[in-house]
């Protein structure tokens, strides 16, 4: 079982993502910000007054995933983002439903260290699976 866990949207930074965010949605709270040199981003989440969580998404060095969509103008809404606490087996459920690997599970500062992986749909939407490391699906 999986379970809605973000939207995640690429910024050229952090201030400016979330200065553009909270004109449009009412933001009750933000996290601190994460940086994640293994996968070369920053990271902050946002959660909104009916609890939906936004993860804005900068660069962190290079060769980051940023950079690269921001150039392109296009998939800037990035990814949703599910936890699972079978994280392994959902690997295997969107390998077998044609879903594309955009790279392998690593393990995410933002996450305290659980596994994520980010998978190309036949839609052309990309699905991130956070593993859920306290089995709290």
């Amino acid at each position: 079982m999986m379970k809605f866990d973000h939207i995640g949207i690429f910024v050229k930074d952090l201030n400016y993502g979330y200065d553009q965010l909270s004109k449009l949605i009412e933001i009750d709270r933000k996290s601190q910000v994460y940086s994640d040199p293994l996968l070369h981003v920053l990271v902050q989440f946002c959660f909104d007054n009916n609890g939906v969580c936004y993860e804005i998404v900068s660069p962190y060095g290079e060769n980051n995933p940023v950079d690269t969509v921001l150039k392109r103008g296009v998939n800037i809404l990035n990814h949703i983002a599910y936890k699972t606490s079978q994280f392994d087996d959902s690997v295997l459920k969107f390998r077998d439903a044609g879903c594309i690997p955009l790279g392998k599970p690593q393990p995410a500062v933002a996450f305290n260290g659980a596994r994520v992986i980010f998978f190309l749909t036949p839609l052309k939407l990309i699905i991130e699976l956070v593993e859920d490391i306290h089995g709290k699906n």
